[in-house]
């Protein structure tokens, strides 16, 4: 259980700069983007995998995981409440990317790992996470449109070689919704429905997140009805700056057939820094997961063949702010885990 409580401290960092203020209002991001960084940089590399393997799934690392929901919802919470005693634009900026990160950096990370399970229950539950950040329809696209088109100029959600964050982050959010609607209809014409059938998943979806912002606005104001907006903005871009990272720049070949050959590890970046992998449920080591969508976190495994990215996500995220750097430090690895 220690080995990932630390994936609690976003939110709880995030809830001691709500109640402090001041200069606490950065402590989130003081954590993920200049402590984390430090120590995957002084700790490195871990390598090992779980041997023996672990378990499927564990009620353990299950609890986990549920425990992130009301978590966050209570984080959100504490912020629509503190809004208006916020004394400064600092301090709201602290609070609005504070609580961003908890939709993205744990609330979505989360909600990941439950969208792949069978589980109907679970499957609820990660759409539940979704919520705050507005983005329920991520369940249909990217179980049912990224998984299987990942790493092809038909993923919204793959960046190409050469193409900057500033590009792709429109590409992506726009073209992850187009996908949503395109797969939710095809599933209900092969059931004999219309894509305006009251079963559209993605409809139900709209509405819950239009109820939500409803719901904040009746009860805090339409001030703090924008700080929920900006919250979501935070989040999603969190999300696909992520998507950015794990795939940029990998393709997969087609078949003499004219398909794409079959997922591998090779088609999304990997990363073993330890604490890191630990703050986000594993989630970085991505090349397991797409080869072996079902695989629950705690068992994800690293392989030879996986590239590897020179540093943890929350160095990564920085780097793709500055597109030159980015470019120069990640084109050479492209090339050679193309050649590879």
């Amino acid at each position: 259980m220690k080995r990932y409580g630390p994936a609690y401290l976003i939110p709880l960092t995030t809830a001691a700069g709500l109640l402090l203020g001041g200069l606490w209002s950065w402590l989130t991001v003081a954590l993920v983007f200049a402590l984390v960084p430090l120590a995957d940089r002084l700790r490195g590399t871990d390598p090992a995998n779980p041997d023996p393997p672990a378990p499927s799934h564990s009620p353990r690392h299950d609890l986990l995981l549920y425990g992130i929901l009301p978590v966050q919802f209570a984080v959100i919470a504490l912020f629509l409440h503190r809004w208006d005693t916020a004394d400064s634009a600092l301090v709201q900026a602290g609070w609005i990317l504070s609580t961003g990160l908890v939709c993205g950096g744990s609330g979505i990370v989360v909600a990941h790992e439950l969208l792949h399970r069978r589980s109907k229950v679970d499957y609820w539950l990660g759409k539940l996470l979704l919520l705050p950040a507005l983005y329920m329809h991520f369940a249909i696209e990217h179980v049912r449109g990224h998984h299987p088109r990942v790493a092809t100029d038909e993923d919204p959600a793959s960046a190409t070689l050469g193409q900057s964050i500033y590009h792709f982050l429109p590409r992506s959010i726009a073209g992850q919704w187009r996908s949503a609607i395109r797969l939710e209809a095809d599933r209900l014409r092969r059931r004999g429905k219309t894509p305006f059938s009251a079963d559209n998943e993605l409809w139900t979806a709209v509405a819950l997140q239009g109820c939500w912002l409803w719901a904040i606005h009746a009860a805090f104001g339409v001030v703090t009805l924008g700080a929920a907006l900006a919250v979501a903005a935070v989040a999603v871009g969190m999300l696909e700056i992520v998507n950015y990272v794990e795939h940029y720049g990998l393709r997969r070949a087609r078949t003499a057939e004219g398909r794409y050959e079959p997922v591998r590890p090779c088609h999304s970046w990997n990363s073993d820094h330890a604490t890191s992998r630990r703050l986000l449920f594993e989630l970085p080591r991505h090349s397991d997961h797409h080869r072996n969508a079902g695989r629950a976190f705690q068992t994800l495994r690293s392989t030879a063949d996986a590239p590897q990215l020179p540093a943890g996500y929350p160095s990564m995220i920085l780097l793709t702010l500055l597109p030159p750097l980015w470019f120069r430090v990640m084109n050479p690895r492209v090339a050679a885990a193309r050649v590879a």
